[in-house]
């Protein structure tokens, strides 16, 4: 619980931080209006039990953490698919540390467990997507998403995760939030053979949950491994009110840079030019989407761009190994936030 000294600090901080935002310029914006702020977002799946075998040891966290602090500018939002527990709580305390500490924030990281601890995943610990804010964070939202297993298969102890989409409000901007997801991959219809692909009923879901957020009047940004291409129809329901950041890209247009590997055989290939889709060999599966009718520009308001997947990590005793089997997503956008119409208290 917290202190109430700890309640009136945070209250005063949130007071002092929308005064510095909105008396920047000249007058505050009455509530109820707009004003465009500009965000970055960092997302990596990590792949942290797959490849990293559980561990915050490999390397793969030191690229990460590394990555995080070195960007110019500086992430506001960051995102993670695939993390253990003992990684999420690494990343969590190196974020905030020294050398370069990337956050000053007390209340900065979100965790959602997908799959519990107890099991042969992670060795034995939880499974699971994080966020990180840079600013301060309000609350949290974890909305779990039509399950891709049956509760049989569950109660026999089979591998299940509960998908999510995690997400939280900014503490001195509540009207401004930020969410991180990963889709399953399966195309079984569950829960039964007439219902819709579970895939397709996962990212229908996170549509209606966004959706419920603009039609509250807030903005958001929403990154993470959708196990879909942006041209895929089931991708459809998210797309026709959303922009993909990487979407302008000059060589892939509307499709942007792949993300992660199909094919094994195909290494990351920095030296020559990817295909543009998964038939011509690695998918763009992991994207950073904005609602359209939040850009302030919507026709270029926007960037982001993929980072080569690290090559140090040491991974079954083997060195200079892929740190994942995705690269890291960069992306930024200018978006139009409304002014609450009140200050809500925060925690």
């Amino acid at each position: 619980m917290r202190s109430t000294r700890s309640v009136k600090r945070a209250a005063t901080a949130v007071a002092l931080a929308l005064a510095a935002v909105f008396t920047s310029g000249g007058a505050a914006p009455a509530a109820g209006t707009t004003i465009a702020q500009t965000y970055t977002v960092w997302h990596w799946n990590v792949s942290g039990h797959k490849i990293n075998n559980g561990s915050a040891t490999t390397g793969m966290v030191a690229a990460a953490v590394g990555s995080i602090k070195s960007q110019d500018p500086s992430p506001d939002f960051v995102s993670f698919n695939e993390l253990c527990y003992s990684q999420y709580k690494a990343i969590r305390d190196q974020l905030n540390s020294a050398p370069n500490a990337w956050t000053q924030a007390t209340n900065y990281a979100r965790w959602s467990e997908t799959h519990p601890a107890g099991t042969g995943i992670c060795g034995g610990e939880a499974f699971g997507n994080a966020l990180f804010s840079k600013a301060q964070l309000r609350g949290e939202q974890n909305y779990i998403l039509p399950a891709d297993y049956t509760q049989a298969e569950a109660d026999s102890g089979a591998y299940h995760e509960d998908r999510s989409l995690l997400c939280a409000a900014l503490a001195d901007q509540a009207t401004m939030k930020f969410c991180t997801t990963h889709i399953t991959t399966s195309n079984r219809r569950l829960p039964n053979p007439d219902s819709a692909k579970i895939n397709t009923q996962q990212l229908g879901a996170v549509r209606n949950i966004l959706k419920g957020f603009a039609d509250a009047g807030e903005t958001y940004l929403v990154a993470g491994d959708f196990n879909a291409e942006p041209d895929m129809s089931r991708m459809g329901s998210l797309m026709t009110t959303h922009t993909e950041l990487d979407s302008t890209d000059a060589r892939c247009l509307n499709y942007g840079e792949w993300t992660a590997i199909d094919n094994p055989e195909i290494n990351d290939p920095d030296t020559g030019l990817p295909p543009c889709a998964a038939n011509g060999g690695n998918p763009k599966i992991d994207m950073i989407l904005a609602r359209t009718d939040r850009l302030v520009d919507p026709a270029a308001g926007f960037t982001a761009d993929t980072k080569s997947i690290p090559t140090t990590c040491t991974v079954d005793g083997k060195t200079n190994q892929l740190c994942s089997d995705h690269r890291v997503l960069i992306g930024t956008a200018t978006l139009s936030v409304p002014v609450p119409v009140t200050l809500p208290a925060t925690g």
